[in-house]
Parts: structure tokens; sequence; C-alpha cells
């Protein structure tokens, strides 16, 4: 007995033009996302040999692991805004509207306590800073207060730090203050 010969599909049967279209579409697009759009670029970061006071190691002493980092960051600072200081003084109702702030719009990514390990910040490269950190405690406040109200993000170091203009300059200069405070509590 002859074994049954399998169907055979005309030779001019084309898929649907739908499948075509997701055969041909996906992987552009995927290949578009992963590679053009950023999502397996590793970011442009390089550690500048300028020192920082309080941030450069000294000779037997362990460094900071945030200390490049924060060199980094300090670079794209503009030098005439690096030493900036607020015009006022900063009061204990500033700071707890700082506060306010920090847990609405810090603690997704920099954690509740300032440590750099909040759920947003753990699928971010370069993670984010940890506020005790001895490099960002040392660092001048004029270049938290210029990373808060420019972000990192159009900046050489292009991190996932967003631009928070829409603060007025007391409240970004309560949350730098708050900012080193938290840092300097202990866990």
């Amino acid at each position: 007995m002859a074994e049954p010969t399998p169907p055979t599909q005309p030779s001019g049967h084309r898929p649907p033009r739908g499948l075509l279209v997701l055969y041909v579409l996906l992987p552009v697009w995927a290949a578009a996302y992963l590679f053009v759009a950023g999502g397996l670029v590793a970011p442009e970061v390089s550690p500048v040999a300028r020192q920082i006071p309080g941030v450069s190691r000294a000779p037997g002493v362990a460094e900071d692991p945030h200390a490049d980092q924060m060199r980094a960051i300090v670079e794209v600072v503009p030098a005439d805004a690096r030493d900036d200081e607020p015009p006022t003084e900063i009061t204990e109702a500033m700071l707890a509207d700082a506060e306010s702030q920090y847990r609405a719009l810090c603690a997704v990514c920099h954690g509740p306590t300032g440590r750099g390990d909040g759920p947003a910040g753990a699928t971010l490269n370069p993670p984010p800073m940890s506020f005790h950190s001895p490099a960002f405690l040392e660092t001048p406040r004029g270049v938290s207060h210029w990373v808060i109200r420019h972000g990192l993000g159009t900046t050489p170091r292009r991190s996932g730090m967003p631009a928070f203009a829409a603060l007025s300059d007391e409240q970004v200069w309560a949350l730098v203050e708050y900012l080193k405070r938290l840092g300097r509590q202990s866990p």
C-alpha cells in the first residue's frame, strides 16, 4: 500500500498580510529600541581626574563606592553653579515641606532612607546616588541644587535623574538641605 502524500500548498499561497507585517516590523522595532533608543546601550560615564575636597581617597582608606559617580556628576555641573549657597536660611517648616517632596518625588528611586535603594532605582544604570555616601555629603550644595533643578538626562552623564524645574528655588534649596541631613542620619 502506498503511503499518503502530505498536502501541498498552491505555489501562489502567501501568509496573511497582517502576519507579514508582524514578522517584519516586530524585529525592526525591537532592534531600534534595544540599540538606538538606549535599551542596551550603557551610559557613557567617565570619571574625572579632578580632585574634589573630601571626595578623593586618602592613602590606606577604602574609597567610597559612590566617589567616581559623584565626580562624574560634579563634572557636568557648570563651574559657576557648584559653589552656590541658599540665598536665605532654611527653616524647619521648609524642611518639613522638603520631606514631603522627597517622599513624593525622590524616594521611588533613592529609597525611603536615601540609600539609593528605591524600587524604581533598581532598574537604573547608573544606580541612584546614596545620600549617605561621604562623596555626596562632602560635595558642595550648589551641585545638588543644579542637579535637582536641571536633571542629568540630557547631560553626558546620561542618568535617569529628571529635572524638577517646576519646584521653586526656595523648594529646591530646602530639598538640598533635607538630603544632606538625611545622609547624615544613621540607619
